[in-house]
């Protein structure tokens, strides 16, 4: 069983989005903090054998979107999944294609939400674990422009 379908039958898809617990990926090259592609990998091969993968997707999203507080850790982690998500839909893998985008799937309050959460982290960037050996977070911003996010983020 995959750790996104232990999420799935445990209830617990905020903690697989945040890399809590048994959802942790550490990766060396992510100075030993959870790598949030990893993840995404495996939930994309799970959805992707579904029958409407890119719906379910919209909705799993959705829920953990439901759960993120106003905190340096949860902005952090809105803001590499979100990364995530448009890195591997530019690589086209999975089921994930140009013409869909999940951000344009979100209701106005939801998309304000992230908007809300990017500032904050914008403003917070220092209080996130190993900010300091970090790119800053407009020129990490700018990588998931490049892999084809058509939204400034922060002004959401």
């Amino acid at each position: 069983m995959s750790k996104f379908e232990r999420a799935l039958s445990n209830n617990e898809i905020s903690a697989f989005f945040k890399g809590e617990g048994e959802y942790f990926s550490p990766e060396e090259f992510n100075m030993g903090y959870h790598n949030e592609l990893i993840n995404w990998q495996g939930m994309l091969a799970y959805l992707e054998e579904k029958e409407t993968p890119f719906e379910l997707l919209v909705k799993y999203f959705r829920l953990y979107l439901n759960t993120v507080e106003e905190n340096a850790l949860d902005a952090w982690m809105l803001f590499s999944n979100i990364a995530s998500y448009y890195f591997l839909r530019k690589k086209n893998r999975y089921f994930l294609i140009e013409n869909e985008d999940l951000i344009d799937e979100l209701t106005a309050e939801e998309k304000k939400k992230i908007g809300v959460l990017y500032r904050y982290l914008k403003e917070n960037f220092d209080k996130v674990p190993g900010a300091a050996q970090m790119f800053p977070i407009e020129k990490q911003f700018g990588f998931t422009r490049k892999n084809g996010c058509p939204y400034d983020l922060f002004s959401l």
